[in-house]
């Protein structure tokens, strides 16, 4: 929170949650890059079936209307593993978890997360959004700015399309901070309830770098 001598924050006075969310829906989907990080902690989710790999970590960057680029982390077994990631019309590249070389996603991949599906724009977080019931915390100061602080409970079916099925319950509580000034999404933070009751799978996702300039291209594919 604010603190002796910080400015003051500028919120827009008297606007509900539901307004504030509406506004920064907009505003994100009017977005043409952005750089993005979800990080996973707690009980851990699988992207295979059976059950072997979990994703822990992705980095990237999004250029709509298709393209994204990303460091993938994984666990399986225990082990830690890192992939790149570049997809760019539907087609995807990763890089092969032996010797790092870009390929086409081999279709025998018993997994796969694509990073695109956060930011699309009928199911992505920016669309569902305003379809959460969400209740207005208040304003709260990180580092140099002022975020609208919003917390709700997300149903399934709002979120299970861009998490690649990995939350499929309903009731998952939600937290969002909204930037004052620009309404642009800084953080998402989803708790899976029912994954572990006494160590849930948490889902944190920042947003940064909105519309600065981007070029996501196709690697080169060894031979």
């Amino acid at each position: 929170m604010a603190g002796i001598g910080s400015p003051t924050p500028t919120p827009t006075p008297n606007l509900s949650a539901k307004e504030i969310a509406a506004r920064s829906s907009q505003t994100m989907l009017e977005l043409d890059t952005l750089h993005f990080v979800i990080d996973l902690t707690g009980s851990l989710a699988y992207i295979d079936n059976p059950p072997t790999t979990a994703l822990k970590h992705v980095d990237g960057d999004l250029l709509r209307p298709d393209k994204v680029r990303g460091l993938v982390k994984v666990s399986s077994l225990g082990i830690v593993t890192e992939v790149g990631l570049i997809s760019i019309k539907g087609q995807s590249y990763v890089t092969n978890p032996i010797n790092q070389r870009w390929e086409q996603l081999p279709p025998e991949w018993g997994w796969y997360f694509d990073p695109r599906l956060p930011f699309d724009e009928e199911y992505g977080i920016p669309a569902v959004v305003p379809y959460i019931e969400l209740e207005k915390v208040g304003v709260e100061q990180i580092d140099d700015n002022f975020y609208y602080h919003l917390v709700g409970v997300a149903q399934g079916e709002q979120i299970t399309w861009w998490t690649a099925g990995l939350i499929k319950e309903d009731d998952v509580p939600v937290d969002l901070w909204i930037d004052t000034s620009t309404f642009l999404i800084y953080r998402v933070h989803l708790v899976e309830l029912v994954s572990d009751p006494d160590r849930p799978t948490e889902w944190d996702i920042t947003f940064s770098n909105f519309d600065q300039p981007l070029e996501i291209e196709a690697p080169p594919l060894s031979q």
